[in-house]
């Protein structure tokens, strides 16, 4: 069966700007993300300029060959330009109408004008370089776990692959003349391609805005928006995953309860402003000190906790104890404002698998009580189902030290 290819060529039309639609409709619906915007009207740009060019012989050849390749160009650029919008970086102007206007004025060559082979391996290359780049912008931001990520740097590597196979096509196969056009291997390439490419991206595309969008409210909802840590709910739910290891493991685990002490006083003193910012002092040094691996978050007000694998009771107590002396050199500087910020630690340790985080958290509150009840800023510890104090060991701990500036350039 014969495909006729100007009927290829309107149906992809058609589709692409369908498509460009739904996508800028996406982007209308979700303000958070402008990307989707970009990406529809490069669609209808790109469609319009195929449109232009299918009317070979219909519409006047400056409009067909110029602007319509032009417009084509003009189309690959935006999207480029909406995967820099996605990755938050700047949109270059010049570099989206760069290759429009080049082609453009390359038309206006009498050697490249009257040279419909040449023309084709100009703009296929162009496509094709603008199609890398954004694959390139996509990688770039890889780090944001999105899973249509690697599919959509395939497709468009793909794509400029196809683009380029388009050049040594037309030295095997030359068109005689702007009239064989329409009829031309290269064209079908370049219409049966556009119209593949146009509905695949159009999904994955989609398919990335909502999963950012799905990323940012799962990230919303576990982690404390102020000091950037863990919440109360993801904190439980993370400690639920590390008793079932301990069940494999065996290994004891530890819980820190952390309360930074007269937190009201340095709110009333000083603002909500300043302890905002102690808050995120706090979280800061311990995430420096525990290391970035070790559960750890806000549980509530100025409550910190951390549960993490310990060798012993002793070990437990050391790791707690450098947290609240790193804390206290990190703001160090506040003293000069008449105000030290200290912390007080609860410790425990959970040695039955059958225990609960819940359970650890009751004995560590009776711990942290305890410390504040015997001057603040220093380390209790509890043993579960023992109404004890467990002395701070002055043996050194396998928790290093760090110095102000470490912590923050940590942070």
């Amino acid at each position: 069966m014969n495909i006729d290819v100007g009927t290829l060529a309107s149906v992809t039309v058609f589709v692409a700007a369908l498509l460009g639609a739904l996508l800028v409709f996406a982007g209308l619906l979700n303000r958070s993300i402008r990307a989707p915007i970009w990406w529809g009207a490069a669609h209808i740009v790109g469609a319009t300029g195929l449109g232009l060019v299918s009317a070979r012989g219909v519409v006047p050849n400056f409009l067909s060959i110029e602007i319509g390749n032009g417009l084509v160009l003009f189309g690959y650029g935006l999207t480029w330009a909406g995967t820099r919008v996605f990755g938050d970086r700047k949109v270059l102007l010049p570099v989206v109408v760069a290759a429009p206007l080049i082609c453009i004025l390359a038309c206006q060559v009498p050697m490249i004008a009257g040279n419909v082979n040449l023309r084709i391996g100009i703009v296929s290359a162009m496509l094709a370089m603008l199609t890398v780049a954004t694959a390139a912008e996509f990688w770039r931001g890889r780090d944001e776990p999105l899973m249509s990520r690697g599919p959509i740097v395939t497709v468009l590597l793909a794509h400029a692959a196809m683009l380029l196979a388009r050049i040594p096509v037309i030295s095997f196969m030359p068109l005689v003349d702007n009239a064989t056009l329409m009829r031309s291997v290269p064209f079908a390439m370049l219409a049966f391609g556009t119209l593949l490419y146009a509905v695949v991206m159009a999904f994955l595309l989609l398919t990335m805005t909502k999963e950012r969008t799905e990323l940012a409210h799962k990230i919303a909802s576990l982690v404390d928006p102020l000091c950037g840590v863990t919440n109360r709910r993801a904190f439980l739910s993370g400690s639920s995953r590390l008793f079932a290891r301990q069940k494999v493991d065996h290994e004891p685990l530890t819980l820190l309860l952390f309360d930074l002490d007269r937190f009201k006083e340095i709110n009333d003193r000083l603002g909500h402003a300043a302890g905002d910012q102690v808050l995120q002092a706090f979280a800061r040094s311990a995430t420096a000190t525990l290391g970035s691996d070790v559960l750890f978050g806000r549980i509530g007000g100025e409550e910190f906790a951390s549960l993490l694998p310990v060798g012993d009771f002793g070990e437990a107590i050391a790791v707690a104890d450098r947290v609240r002396r790193n804390f206290a050199e990190a703001v160090a500087h506040l003293s000069d404002r008449g105000l030290a910020p200290t912390v007080s630690v609860g410790v425990t340790l959970g040695l039955d698998a059958k225990t609960e985080v819940e359970d650890l958290l009751v004995v560590a509150d009776k711990a942290l009580y305890r410390a504040k009840a015997n001057g603040r800023n220093r380390v209790e510890a509890s043993a579960p189902g023992a109404d004890r104090k467990a002395e701070v060991p002055s043996a050194p701990s396998i928790v290093p030290i760090m110095r102000a500036h470490r912590i923050a350039a940590a942070a």
